[in-house]
């Protein structure tokens, strides 16, 4: 099976005369207002987009590796939910999956991988090209 790993940030960068930094994570994301969750998606995407190999995958799973800036307790998923959101659109827009939803994608997989020595966090993201059986859909 084919297989590639990205590095990407845990947070972006804001702002046309002073930077600011915003973390992605569903604590802070859910008490932002939609057109600056808007501006951050659209800058992950800036930011993943070269990193992307334009390959096609029919169905993948997603394994996130994260590694955290400092040893403050943080929830794994309130981190990686949100960068998930955001790279799994981007991985849609690069045509690297047709959709993100359970027809093509049905694993996703958190892990802590440890600590920055940097101090700014970042986040291994590995998407294994899978082949799962069709689910039928009970709708249908």
């Amino acid at each position: 099976m084919r297989e590639f790993t990205v590095r990407m940030p845990i947070h972006v960068e804001l702002g046309k005369v002073k930077k600011r930094k915003y973390y992605l994570n569903l604590n802070i994301f859910r008490l932002q207002v939609g057109h600056l969750i808007n501006n951050i998606k659209k800058e992950y995407h800036r930011i993943a987009e070269p990193l992307i190999p334009k390959v096609k995958y029919k169905q993948a799973s997603l394994e996130y590796k994260l590694y955290l800036p400092s040893r403050l307790g943080r929830d794994i998923s309130n981190v990686c939910s949100v960068i998930d959101k955001n790279f799994c659109d981007s991985l849609v827009k690069c045509d690297v999956l047709e959709d993100d939803n359970y027809h093509f994608l049905r694993k996703v997989t958190y892990i802590l991988g440890g600590y920055d020595e940097n101090k700014k966090g970042y986040v291994d993201i590995t998407v294994k090209e899978e082949k799962y059986a069709t689910i039928k859909d009970p709708w249908e």
